[in-house]
């Protein structure tokens, strides 16, 4: 199985992670599963920073992103995290509980954690390490070894992505990013925006 990347897909959990640096973030990522099980990552919908567990406000928050989805003729395909910690990369199991719904609903998924550490440095950009993909093989979630490069499984759709994201970084784009609970808080936010970025 392979994945592509398009460059709002890529952008949107680092932009989502920078405006809130301290939390745990999440989100859904959007595309397409072809017949042969290639997933095209298009984009996302950022979901939360402060109800990032499985409660009432995912299943909520999950309907409305499937609704989204179909509107615009695409699938919920894979899910996004930024963990609290600075170095804590970990494929935590609430993550598998939800990925494995995901994966079970559109047939393949891939999940992306972002790596905080690397998120700092993002002014200069150069790789995709700042994600770490994981996909589904042979029973179990499994991290891509070279992600973003030519000869891996998960490769971007754009080479220009890499100095889209450094300029979305420069210009303080993350600041246009409205998640899920946002809305919650202040209904006149629309947190489906962010999908276009």
């Amino acid at each position: 199985m392979s994945v592509t990347v398009g460059p709002d897909a890529f952008a949107l959990p680092l932009l989502h992670a920078a405006k809130y640096p301290d939390a745990l973030v999440c989100g859904v990522l959007l595309g397409e599963v072809n017949n042969n099980g290639t997933i095209h990552v298009k984009t996302g919908l950022s979901l939360f920073h402060h109800w990032t567990s499985m409660t009432p406000m995912l299943e909520v928050a999950l309907q409305q992103a499937e609704s989204y989805a179909t509107k615009k003729k695409l699938k919920i395909v894979g899910w996004y995290q930024a963990n609290v910690g600075l170095k804590d990369t970990t494929l935590h199991e609430s993550v598998v509980r939800v990925a494995d719904v995901i994966r079970r609903n559109s047939g393949q998924a891939v999940v992306f954690i972002v790596n905080n550490e690397k998120l700092g440095q993002l002014n200069d950009i150069k790789d995709g390490s700042v994600i770490l993909p994981y996909t589904y093989s042979e029973g179990q979630w499994r991290g891509t070894k070279q992600a973003f490069t030519k000869d891996s499984k998960v490769t971007l759709t754009n080479d220009e992505t890499y100095p889209k994201v450094r300029g979305m970084f420069s210009s303080a784009s993350y600041h246009r990013v409205i998640d899920f609970d946002e809305h919650l808080e202040d209904i006149s936010k629309d947190w489906l925006s962010s999908s276009e970025l």
